[in-house]
């Protein structure tokens, strides 16, 4: 097969796209004819069908759908591509996809993140929220630039991959203003067998958390347990039980969802890490938050 004419695949594309070579023609301002030939040109290189005529229309043959879907990335990712070199220095954007582990405080990734928007480089952020397997494969796969997790994959998995730091945390334990105080001036043993909030999914301080009750001889009432750390705040808003969260963005918990803070343990740390491919180009965006001081 000869090397593939692009502008052979945007007259295919293009009548395609319009449904007749008549409505192309009027676009690029070519005889009916000529566009005919080059059509005819590229699957003569491709060595496939691409239209067949039913009664006066063009239809696209099964192979022909597959290369028009091709097509359409490769001109729209063109089009992509115009659209920024006709932009000026001072409009210039650039992309910048971040991953979100779902075990992770919204509000302390944010403040992880915060950073990339304050270069002088006007950025376009994308967030995705998922879980931290589907996410570490989306790096690999280049679809999206950073990954904040609260749990490192194993080295095997993290082939490929960096991972740095960005954050520690001591975990703090909240409840609502209406009996805080009461749980706080026994604190800890205040919490023996009062309701607890707990995340359903295996976060990295879980399992911390858990020993933590042990010593301090606490046991455990669970009332709930929630994937969604959002959620989670909602439910102790409405003082449905205490929960733990991040002591550094223990600030904004409170104003946020009118909790108070019964205690603190430095024994048990939630650690934030930004994962992203190694061996790539770090744009100025990642840079920031690779750079972040809490």
């Amino acid at each position: 097969m000869k090397m593939l004419n692009l502008k052979h695949l945007y007259y295919f594309w293009l009548t395609a796209r319009e449904g007749s070579i008549t409505q192309a023609c009027e676009i690029i301002d070519l005889a009916p004819q000529t566009l005919s030939s080059q059509i005819a040109t590229l699957e003569e290189n491709v060595n496939h069908m691409l239209f067949k005529r039913e009664g006066r229309n063009l239809v696209l043959t099964p192979m022909g759908k597959e290369v028009f879907a091709y097509a359409n990335k490769i001109f729209d990712i063109t089009a992509q591509l115009e659209d920024v070199l006709q932009q000026t220095p001072d409009n210039r954007s650039i992309d910048f996809s971040v991953g979100i582990a779902a075990t992770v405080h919204k509000i302390l990734a944010w403040k992880v993140i915060r950073p990339s928007q304050d270069i002088t480089t006007k950025t376009h952020l994308v967030c995705k929220t998922a879980n931290a397997s589907d996410l570490l494969l989306q790096l690999k796969q280049k679809k999206i630039d950073v990954l904040i997790t609260d749990y490192l994959p194993h080295q095997c998995d993290r082939e490929g991959i960096k991972a740095h730091k960005v954050l520690s945390t001591s975990m703090s334990f909240f409840y609502k203003k209406e009996g805080a105080s009461q749980l706080r001036e026994g604190f800890p043993e205040s919490l023996n067998g009062f309701p607890f909030l707990s995340y359903g999914r295996n976060t990295p301080y879980l399992e911390k958390l858990k020993d933590w009750f042990k010593e301090n001889k606490i046991q455990q009432n669970i009332k709930a347990e929630i994937d969604d750390s959002a959620l989670l705040k909602v439910l102790g808003q409405s003082g449905e039980g205490f929960f733990s969260a991040p002591t550094y963005i223990a600030e904004e918990i409170c104003e946020q969802y009118g909790l108070e803070v019964i205690g603190t343990t430095e024994t048990i740390t939630e650690d934030l890490f930004a994962l992203y491919r190694d061996g790539s180009l770090i744009n100025p965006a990642l840079e920031a938050i690779l750079n972040y001081q809490k």
